[in-house]
């Protein structure tokens, strides 16, 4: 990311995503659990893209994952005072 933009980073020690569904996790209704609904990632993703923003996973199998937004300090279309 750039001087013009901010990161938030989200770190857990859970049990890690492995790289075949790290590339679904973002996708509608995609889940692995039974009462889940899928919707969680996907929405969220829409909202930070929303306001010009990123959202990004990195993890390894048993040792957790890092979820990282990415978002613009200024967004394009609004304006300081």
């Amino acid at each position: 990311y750039s001087d013009s933009q901010q990161a938030i980073s989200i770190e857990d020690n859970g049990c890690g995503i492995d790289l075949s569904l790290q590339k679904k996790i973002f996708d509608p209704f995609f889940t692995t659990k039974a009462s889940g609904t899928g919707l969680g990632l996907a929405l969220s993703q829409r909202i930070i893209n929303a306001h010009q923003g990123d959202i990004r996973v990195a993890s390894l199998p048993g040792y957790g994952a890092t979820f990282t937004l990415i978002l613009p300090i200024n967004p394009q279309g609004n304006q300081t005072v």
